[in-house]
């Protein structure tokens, strides 16, 4: 049976990921690699590492950083993918399809969830789990918020399931 994975803000390639630092100035935001290329063949290597061919995957936005150079990657991702638009995804339509995600989604609902990529307002969620990107390193602001930024779940796509 195949199961359905989340994760979001790959920025696959996008090097100032691992220059960036957190708010005291010192640590970085990313400090587990030491350059884009090396981040990223190590998100392939954990994503494939959990997902199966016939599991579906939800990135949940900011693949990358440049369509035309680093969104080949996701041709090395496992699983039936589906990407909820982030707000650095700014490519063609076709170029996110041509590249191995099934199906395009500014959102996507699912029993209890509501998959975003930035956190929506608590007055939309109703009595549902906002499972969401955007935030990178910072804690979900409240019980009903889940952020699946890389940074928060070890760079390994996570089960929406366990999530609840």
């Amino acid at each position: 049976m195949a199961r359905i994975w989340v994760i979001s803000d790959t920025h696959f390639g996008h090097e100032n990921m691992y220059k960036f630092v957190c708010a005291d100035g010192v640590t970085r935001v990313r400090p587990e690699f030491a350059s884009s290329l090396e981040g990223d063949v190590e998100m392939v290597r954990r994503w494939n590492a959990v997902v199966r061919p016939e599991d579906h995957v939800y990135h949940l936005g900011d693949v990358c950083m440049d369509t035309a150079r680093h969104l080949a990657v996701v041709k090395h991702l496992l699983g039936h993918k589906r990407l909820v638009l982030g707000n650095h995804d700014k490519g063609k339509m076709t170029e996110y399809l041509a590249a191995g995600f099934q199906k395009i989604f500014g959102y996507r609902w699912f029993d209890g969830f509501i998959l975003s990529h930035v956190p929506l307002h608590p007055l939309s969620l109703g009595k549902r789990i906002n499972v969401h990107g955007h935030l990178h390193q910072h804690p979900p602001y409240s019980e009903q918020y889940r952020n699946v930024s890389v940074e928060r779940i070890n760079y390994t796509p996570v089960l929406l399931e366990s999530l609840r």
